[in-house]
């Protein structure tokens, strides 16, 4: 027997009435008709009967009801706004439906937890992600549309889209067709380009944070650890809280993972290019390993080829994939504009049959299967000692960005996606 048919024997229609009329979530002219209606029934409704007619005619939800079962009549506003139910919660913040009283428009809305309020990085964040957000309009990032606070709940009131975000979309579908990720990641470079105008860095872009909506519009989300460059570094939330690595493992780009508040916009092109992987083969560029190892492989292994696990992927869209993930920052795409003119410059892709789903395929280096050269001939000079010199600088390296990143992991999963509108 489930909790929910337990709840509903264990509580009458009489008691679950009485408990919605102090919830306040049915206006008192509703709930007159409803009460003359179970009087009338002389106790012949069952609570699930009730509630069943009251979530079809629109009353209530099907969230509203589990809580109400339970006896909670408290917690179903904030501020104007009803709350209707969870969409999900992560590191940070849960994310609620709402409905606006007055206009009964739909919103999500952001809270932060209560046991938040002590962490004073945490409240900055979550104030400064509202800021990041209120500065900008573009179609392509989730909108913004009040932040405030009700006695120690914190809140901000965010734009709701109905859809899935890129995640989600390859877990349960696999890879995308070519015109599909070229869509996003053009969508998705939009939104950052308008960001990056405003001097605003994302610095957390992975598939969890695009969302894709029904009518095929793709939103940036999650801005809470954006950088303002216009800001003073010296007193950067980064600096403050002793943040050097901030972002998540499989989508850092090689600088960030040594400094987070010294990194520009094409850092997030470099994670965008990354997420252009994950579409088209449905992995990161590397999925195997520790975080220590993956977090290195980043600084210094080239990625498999695209073509290496999908092997009908246009080498145009390829290339495009890789220079947008080289190492140097200079040796990618200028910026979102340049990324976008030259996917814009490319004829249509079409899917072959020949589209590779394996997800057990596993990450090689670029160069394991290129030829090698010559070997050159004549005295040879050993290069023991330069190997041992740059695999000791590779590895304090990793070590200082492992410890950062772990500590920084104990406070919050930056993996976990903040909002997730199903």
């Amino acid at each position: 027997m489930s909790e929910n048919q337990s709840s509903h024997q264990d509580v009458s229609a009489i008691e679950f009435f009485s408990v919605l009329a102090k919830s306040e979530i049915v206006a008192a002219e509703k709930l007159t008709s409803i009460e003359q209606q179970l009087r009338k029934a002389g106790g012949k409704v069952s609570s699930k009967k009730l509630i069943d007619s009251l979530i079809q005619a629109g009353l209530i939800t099907q969230w509203q009801s589990e809580k109400l079962l339970r006896g909670r009549h408290k917690g179903f506003f904030l501020g104007k706004y009803k709350l209707l139910g969870h969409l999900g919660t992560g590191g940070m913040s849960t994310v609620y439906l709402a409905q606006q009283s007055l206009t009964r428009q739909q919103r999500a809305i952001k809270v932060l937890p209560r046991k938040r309020l002590n962490e004073r990085s945490y409240l900055s964040r979550f104030y400064r992600e509202a800021r990041s957000i209120a500065a900008l309009n573009h179609p392509n990032i989730i909108r913004i549309f009040d932040v405030n606070q009700q006695d120690d709940t914190h809140y901000m009131v965010m734009e709701y889209v109905e859809g899935c975000d890129l995640y989600d979309q390859v877990t349960d579908n696999g890879p995308v067709s070519f015109e599909f990720a070229r869509d996003c990641v053009i969508q998705a470079a939009q939104g950052l380009s308008h960001a990056h105008e405003k001097k605003l860095i994302h610095r957390d872009i992975k598939p969890a944070n695009l969302f894709r909506t029904h009518s095929g519009t793709v939103k940036v989300l999650d801005l809470g650890l954006a950088l303002l460059k216009s800001d003073d570094d010296e007193n950067g939330l980064s600096n403050q809280y002793n943040e050097s690595t901030m972002g998540t493992a499989d989508y850092l780009a090689p600088e960030q993972a040594i400094n987070s508040h010294e990194v520009d916009h094409r850092a997030d092109i470099y994670s965008l290019g990354c997420t252009l992987y994950f579409l088209l083969t449905g992995q990161p560029p590397f999925n195997e390993g520790t975080l220590a190892q993956r977090i290195a492989k980043h600084q210094t292994v080239t990625p498999a080829d695209v073509r290496t696990l999908r092997t009908d992927c246009p080498r145009n869209l390829n290339d495009i994939c890789m220079r947008m993930m080289q190492k140097n920052p200079n040796n990618r795409f200028a910026d979102c504009k340049e990324l976008i003119s030259t996917f814009e410059s490319q004829g249509q892709w079409q899917d072959t049959p020949q589209l590779n789903t394996d997800r057990t395929i596993r990450s090689t280096s670029k160069t394991a299967n290129a030829p090698q050269p010559p070997r050159p001939t004549g005295k040879k000079r050993s290069k023991v000692p330069w190997v041992m010199l740059a695999s000791l600088a590779v590895l304090a390296t990793v070590l200082v960005v492992l410890a950062s990143y772990v500590l920084r992991s104990k406070v919050s999963d930056p993996s976990a996606p903040i909002a997730s509108y199903k």
